[in-house]
């Protein structure tokens, strides 16, 4: 009896915790010429995000809930511009996040845009999101420009493309 117990116990815990092989992340980016600006979402799976920032030294954040940290969102955008970028010719464009959404299936979305730039002819793109803490880690970009989706893929290995616009 106080062994199936033991085994029951053992089982619920392990099924508390959200352990999961797959590691992703998908960014879309949409050029808006009325604004001239490169309009952002990023999609994290909730407790990779926390454990990643964790693991670089961000206190606990309690993403989504009545305990989140006032300065969360300084430590996103500060952790997203620093393995995001996006430079066009020479120059990296600063990102700005302008708010986050958090479901309750551990989805946290984060939303961002570019300062004002002109339409480059050719498009640098950096991702390196969470490949620190997760080798496995893949992140999807999906980028539209003059209405044409690119479709780009990074891992630890590949962490920049630049395309022709």
């Amino acid at each position: 009896m106080v062994k199936r117990l033991f085994i029951g116990i053992f089982t619920v815990a392990l099924l508390s915790f959200s352990w999961h092989k797959y590691f992703v992340s998908i960014t879309e980016a949409a050029y808006n010429s009325t604004s001239q600006k490169l309009e952002i979402s990023v999609k994290f799976i909730g407790h990779d995000l926390e454990k990643a920032l964790s693991d670089h030294g961000t206190p606990e954040l309690h993403l989504g809930t009545d305990k989140e940290a006032g300065n969360a969102n300084e430590y996103l955008e500060s952790m997203i511009e620093k393995h995001l970028r996006f430079i066009a010719g020479e120059h990296t464009l600063d990102l700005k996040l302008i708010g986050k959404e958090i479901n309750n299936d551990d989805f946290i979305y984060c939303y961002l845009e570019t300062e004002k730039t002109d339409l480059p002819e050719k498009l640098t793109i950096k991702n390196s999101l969470l490949v620190h803490t997760f080798p496995e880690q893949k992140n999807t970009l999906y980028l539209k420009v003059n209405g044409k989706t690119h479709t780009l893929y990074f891992d630890k290995g590949k962490q920049t493309e630049t395309i022709e616009i």
